[in-house]
């Protein structure tokens, strides 16, 4: 996102400038699109699938890149979306970044499927606690059953 307004001021910048010429009125400054909660929730659900399927092929290399994903768009939500439902959801979502992230971070570095999968099922209780504490108690998450990608091969390549 951030890339993207950098390309549009710098596209801004590039645009010829006449200065003895008529300009008409300056047109109005692009119109930056800022994601909502769900649409980051969105993006963090597919990563979470994505987490699953690789720590079950044991490519713990995917696995960790899909965990930092995750952090990732959870610090983007927390920069973005801070306060939601008057609830401070940075703090709720720096519990979870320090506790179960923290664990699977551990789980996924070890190479331990069996604390991976403990970790997961926690992270799981998290969100769905997190839904709880939002009135959003109507999105349960749970271990995946199918790739949401079926064109990705989870399994560890060189």
């Amino acid at each position: 996102m951030h890339r993207q307004m950098i390309a549009a001021m710098f596209a801004c910048l590039l645009l010829p400038i006449s200065v003895n010429a008529q300009q008409p009125a300056p047109a109005a400054a692009p119109k930056v699109y800022i994601p909502g909660l769900e649409q980051f929730m969105n993006v963090i659900l597919i990563e979470h699938n994505k987490l699953w399927f690789a720590a079950q092929a044991r490519n713990w290399p995917l696995a960790a890149y899909e965990l930092g994903e995750i952090k990732e768009v959870m610090g983007d939500v927390q920069d973005i979306v801070p306060v939601f439902k008057n609830l401070p959801l940075k703090d709720m979502l720096d519990a979870v970044i320090t506790k179960e992230i923290v664990a699977l971070e551990k789980a996924i570095e070890a190479k331990d499927l069996r604390k991976f999968v403990a970790g997961y099922d926690k992270l799981n209780a998290a969100c769905n606690a997190c839904h709880q504490g939002t009135e959003n108690g109507f999105v349960v998450i749970q271990r995946p059953t199918v790739p949401v990608f079926t064109n990705q091969d989870y399994r560890p390549h060189k």
